[in-house]
């Protein structure tokens, strides 16, 4: 396929020029900086079109986030090496370590991290604060943290915005697993923020799962 070609050769005769991919993953985007934008449609059904010209058009505000991290070369994805690796077969053998883990652990910069997101307006966090923290000492199956923080349209028009909650796990001991860096534990989504406009979003974070309100 010749795509790539076909998107330089655009950008070239059209510096204004947005690329729209509809895929299931990660692409390789060797024209990224040739071009003005990039959205990443996903498979959206038998609305996507429309759903696509709002977003390319102006008529509604993005607000989507990554839920995977893009790789510059393919040879950055966790799984490069495990691929047909034995005999033909591919056994994945990254464990823990796959998606933003990896490329922290191992110092790779992302094309787009995890979590990556624009929108047609801007966002600022404040007063961020935990709230609650079980004590020293407290069963892993009964450990609970609260925490919240407000975030503020900083920008010209409403628009929603999600919320990434991470917490790094306790040093590891002699005797103890390994542990990424940080890990995303709690997310929540502020919807129609108005330009100026702030609200306080808490979360209730467990060993398993969050619990999530909105003030």
């Amino acid at each position: 396929m010749r795509t790539d070609e076909l998107v330089f050769k655009v950008a070239e005769a059209n510096p204004n020029t947005v690329v729209v991919i509809q895929g299931g993953s990660a692409v390789a985007m060797p024209w990224l900086d040739k071009v003005k934008g990039v959205v990443q449609a996903w498979y959206g059904g038998g609305e996507a079109g429309t759903g696509i010209a709002d977003i390319v058009y102006g008529h509604v505000n993005p607000s989507g986030r990554l839920p995977l991290t893009f790789p510059k070369r393919n040879l950055d994805n966790p799984a490069a090496l495990s691929f047909k690796s034995f005999n033909g077969k591919t056994y994945y053998e990254e464990g823990i370590w796959v998606g933003y883990r990896h490329y922290n652990a191992r110092e790779i910069e992302p094309l787009f991290p995890f979590g990556f997101g624009l929108s047609y307006t801007t966002f600022d966090y404040e007063n961020l604060e935990i709230i609650s923290v079980s004590p020293k000492g407290t069963k892993a199956g009964e450990w609970k943290l609260k925490a919240k923080v407000t975030v503020k349209n900083t920008g010209p028009i409403t628009g929603h915005h999600s919320v990434h909650f991470y917490l790094s796990p306790p040093p590891e001991t002699a005797t103890g697993l390994k542990h990424p860096e940080y890990t995303l534990q709690a997310f929540s989504k502020v919807y129609d923020l108005a330009s100026g406009e702030s609200v306080t979003v808490e979360v209730e974070m467990d060993k398993c799962e969050c619990l999530i309100t909105r003030d």
